[in-house]
């Protein structure tokens, strides 16, 4: 029998364990990952996953589309004579529309892509259903000034 010869390969019990520490947001963000939930009870707090869990993606698109649909009809209501109720808001309309448009979406998306990457913070989740649920109100009410339902 021959001598065995050296391995060539490398030895991975020095190797840096990849699953040592959390998930930076960085790597994250960058990352095309597989992994959307984790494995262990527990392991969920305050971490970072590959991607975004369907309902957070449904959630985040649903805000952000809303807040499309809520500055659209806010233009359409200043059209008939109505004004805007937001101060802010209200301060870039006098400057021009186009300004209006860039604050409104230019905000909103950066806001709603922050909260749907801390999917796994209570803060963020909630936060994330309550505009869903208040931008839901706004549109109600752009709905009844639109038809004219009062």
């Amino acid at each position: 029998m021959a001598p065995a010869r050296p391995e060539q390969t490398r030895e991975w019990r020095h190797v840096a364990d990849r699953r040592a520490h959390p998930t930076t947001l960085w790597h994250a963000i960058r990352s095309p990952g597989r992994r959307t939930s984790f494995r262990r009870a527990g392991e969920g707090h305050h971490a970072y996953i590959d991607g975004l869990a369907r309902r957070v993606v449904a959630l985040a698109a649903f805000v952000y589309g809303s807040a499309i649909l809520d500055a659209l009809f806010t233009l359409l209501h200043l059209q008939d004579g109505g004004g805007e109720a937001n101060p802010l808001m209200h301060l870039a309309l006098a400057h021009s529309q186009t300004l209006f448009l860039a604050l409104k979406i230019g905000f909103t998306g950066p806001a709603v892509w922050v909260l749907a990457a801390h999917q796994q913070w209570p803060l963020a989740r909630h936060s994330l259903s309550g505009l869903a649920l208040g931008y839901g109100a706004v549109l109600g009410y752009h709905l009844v000034l639109c038809f004219r339902w009062v």
